[in-house]
């Protein structure tokens, strides 16, 4: 658990400094109506998982996350909102400004750099990016940061390698619900 730990706080920094220009200042994935912080619930094509919505005023995003993970209190900067379930399992999505003015690829290349593990998918294109891959311990940690203007917004989830095929689609609705304004 301290490795995994000591994992994700090395990516984290690794990755917050991923994102600045483009072509396409803003990706828009809009697939569900933002709400106000956390509320509207849905369903999925496995209608044992459901899902609420979480809303940033700060930096305006919104994204949604399954029911089974339990919100963290937002840190007091409200730069975003952690959601897990105290075990193995969690999910992360927050905003930061680019003060370093990276661009989309400076941010692609150092958040690869940084992966702690073996990265078994990772994409770039015009304002964003996917990192994905495993630790020597058996966990996946999917990152998907999008960049627009001067700000980058990052989401990553955590879950144990053997769930993997149930978190296939919580990912793939996680990802599709991600809403930047």
């Amino acid at each position: 658990m301290k490795k995994t730990i000591i994992f994700l706080f090395a990516l984290a920094l690794g990755m917050a400094s991923c994102l600045n220009n483009s072509s396409n200042p803003k990706e828009i994935k809009k697939t569900e109506t933002p709400s106000n912080n956390i509320g509207s619930k849905a369903t999925t094509r496995n209608d044992a998982i459901s899902y609420n919505t979480y809303t940033n005023p700060r930096f305006g995003f919104s994204i949604m996350y399954p029911t089974f993970l339990t919100p963290k209190p937002e840190p007091e900067n409200g730069d975003g909102r952690i959601f897990t379930n105290g075990k193995d399992e969690e999910m992360s999505v927050f905003a930061s400004y680019n003060v370093l003015d990276d661009t989309i690829e400076e941010l692609f290349k150092e958040c690869k750099g940084s992966y702690i593990g073996t990265v078994t998918y990772a994409v770039q294109k015009d304002n964003w990016f996917v990192v994905s891959g495993t630790d020597e311990e058996g966990t996946i940690l999917y990152r998907k940061t999008i960049l627009t203007d001067d700000v980058e917004y990052t989401v990553n989830l955590i879950y144990p390698k053997a769930k993997k095929q149930f978190y296939d689609e919580i990912v793939e609705k996680v990802i599709k619900s991600f809403y930047v304004e």
